[in-house]
């Protein structure tokens, strides 16, 4: 109430007669009443945005574990995949020795048998 007559004493000091200063004041108050935030309002609002933005934190942080642990079991997943890739290249590398070791057994046994047909050819051709 106060404020009205502070605002109401301002106006009638500017020259306007006092009923007059009175009703402007009051409806300047009475406009703006429910558009005005009291500390009491700002306070309350401070509180509610606080616990939201704990909330979020705890969200965040709980997202964050979350990601965390699907991370480490993408990498435990994906060490396991290399290890299977490991040892599918170790079989082929066993296979491709036994393959090159017995290719050089049938080359030499193919050269053996090549000698001796050579070597037999030559006893039977004709004198010269």
């Amino acid at each position: 109430m106060s404020d009205r007559l502070a605002l109401a004493n301002a106006i009638e000091d500017a020259g306007i007669p006092r009923d007059k200063a009175q009703r402007v004041a009051s409806v300047i108050f009475d406009a703006i009443h429910d558009n005005v935030a009291t500390k009491a309002d700002v306070q309350a609002s401070e509180a509610t945005l606080k616990s939201e933005l704990q909330g979020l934190r705890h969200d965040v942080q709980g997202s964050g574990a979350a990601t965390r642990a699907d991370t480490a079991a993408g990498m435990a997943e994906l060490k396991s995949d290399v290890v299977a890739v490991r040892s599918a290249l170790e079989r082929q590398d066993a296979n491709v020795e036994q393959i090159g070791s017995r290719t050089i057994s049938r080359l030499g046994a193919l050269m053996v048998v090549l000698s001796g047909i050579v070597i037999a050819a030559l006893h039977y051709w004709p004198p010269r």
